[in-house]
């Protein structure tokens, strides 16, 4: 089960760097070219120079953006701007945010976790994972030694005890506040005291970890683990890279939301609505809602669907939406019969194997590629896209439920792309994971 343990990090000198705000970033890879741009000019000391560098025409392999990476962290340690605990710690993590018009915060703790390989053990994927970010996040890690952003980890806990027990151990003041670019309000406490930290690791001592966000992350830094034996001769003592940093939540916890990442769809071959309306037809139900709805109404028309399976259908070229609603069961068995049958009991699955690969022709191999599929959280984005005629057709779908992710990563299966989109995301540079020592 889960094995956990408390690390010295690294976290910014707030007696140098005054606002925490200015420093941090969301991760990497929701981060936009004009926002890298941004982040740069906030602030020096701002983590994506770390994190996300720029690339530069001169660049060769002896110096380019992963070497002015391990360059920046080494003169940050060395300038104070980066301090490291003078005793292991871990850390309590809050993250408040608005949700409608209710403020919800997620709470969970940050610590290094034993890896462990997917196919055996107890830490569990839903993604798939492309082999380009694994490539990048191996040299980043390679060049500084370092875990500069936590992976973000669910574990159970049906009785709220370890939840409960955060509770306790955070009612002080904590020792990082901040609020970020997006208005979520970040909390960090320290948790150095022995008997306290000792408690937490019995308590997760028999939970299983189901990864969230950061399968990237995690299987780079599975890769770098064997590095390092082989470096270190393969010897049995235990190494910084046998662990990974990691901020764990409870699947009961009253902030963990979820939401969908909406498709939008674009290169349709001989692409003709009629036709494709028709071919829906045959196994949805199909609903017209309309011209020009708003948000609130096709997103609550959707969510008041409680059975079955459901999406809204927006079409540019005429400013329509529909509610399809899956009406053929059997055609799922057709769909799923030789790859992903666990796919027919999600709202993803069933839009990509019967609508966007068995109607619009787009190979289940092709769903990951710009060039046919974006992925989009914010509804009027995705109409407006859509709208300026950029992409042909947007779906928009119910978020996948926390049961359903726990379902599928324990039968070690992997859900379709982007199938979840876990809100807020966590912040990359309030605390470090230096990998040169435990």
């Amino acid at each position: 089960m889960a094995i956990i343990k408390p690390f010295r990090g690294l976290r910014y000198n707030q007696d140098v760097i005054t606002g925490m705000a200015s420093v941090v970033t969301p991760p990497y890879d929701v981060i936009s070219p004009q926002e890298q741009e941004r982040f740069y000019q906030i602030h020096p000391n701002n983590i994506i120079r770390l994190d996300l560098g720029k690339d530069f025409p001169g660049d060769t392999e002896e110096s380019n953006k992963y070497t002015r990476a391990a360059e920046f962290l080494k003169s940050w340690r060395e300038n104070g701007i980066l301090k490291q605990e003078d005793a292991p710690a871990i850390y309590i993590y809050d993250q408040e945010f608005l949700s409608g018009n209710k403020w919800l915060v997620r709470r969970g703790f940050v610590a290094l976790v034993k890896l462990e390989p997917f196919d055996k053990g107890d830490i569990y994927p839903h993604e798939q994972t492309l082999p380009g970010p694994k490539a990048d996040r191996l040299k980043l890690t390679q060049s500084c030694r370092a875990n500069l952003s936590s992976i973000f980890a669910l574990f159970p806990d049906e009785n709220n005890e370890i939840d409960s027990y955060l509770s306790t151990i955070s009612s002080t003041k904590s020792d990082v506040d901040f609020v970020d670019d997006t208005g979520v309000k970040n909390k960090l406490w320290v948790i150095k005291e022995k008997h306290t930290i000792n408690r937490l690791v019995a308590l997760m001592k028999e939970k299983p970890l189901f990864i969230a966000d950061g399968h990237h992350r995690y299987e780079t830094a599975l890769v770098y683990k064997e590095q390092m034996r082989k470096e270190n001769g393969g010897t049995g003592a235990e190494l910084p890279s046998d662990y990974v940093m990691m901020v764990c939540v409870s699947m009961n916890n009253n902030g963990l939301k979820i939401l969908p990442a909406h498709r939008l769809v674009r290169n349709i071959k001989d692409y003709r609505f009629d036709r494709i309306l028709q071919s829906i037809q045959e196994s949805f139900k199909v609903e017209r809602l309309g011209r020009g709805c708003s948000v609130e109404d096709f997103m609550s028309s959707l969510s008041n669907e409680t059975k079955g399976h459901a999406f809204i259908m927006y079409v540019g070229q005429d400013d329509t939406y529909y509610k399809l609603q899956l009406s053929n069961e059997k055609l799922l068995d057709a769909v799923f019969a030789k790859d992903h049958p666990e796919w027919r009991h999600l709202d993803a699955g069933i839009l990509h194997g019967a609508i966007i690969n068995k109607v619009l022709g787009i190979d289940s191999n092709d769903v990951t590629l710009k060039d046919y599929v974006k992925y989009v959280k914010e509804e009027t984005e995705a109409v407006s896209l859509v709208k300026s005629g950029q992409y042909q057709l947007a779906f928009f779908l119910r978020p996948t439920r926390i049961e359903q992710v726990r379902e599928i990563a324990t039968a070690r299966k992997v859900m379709p792309p982007k199938s979840t989109y876990f809100y807020p995301k966590l912040i990359t540079g309030i605390v470090i994971n230096s990998l040169n020592s435990i």
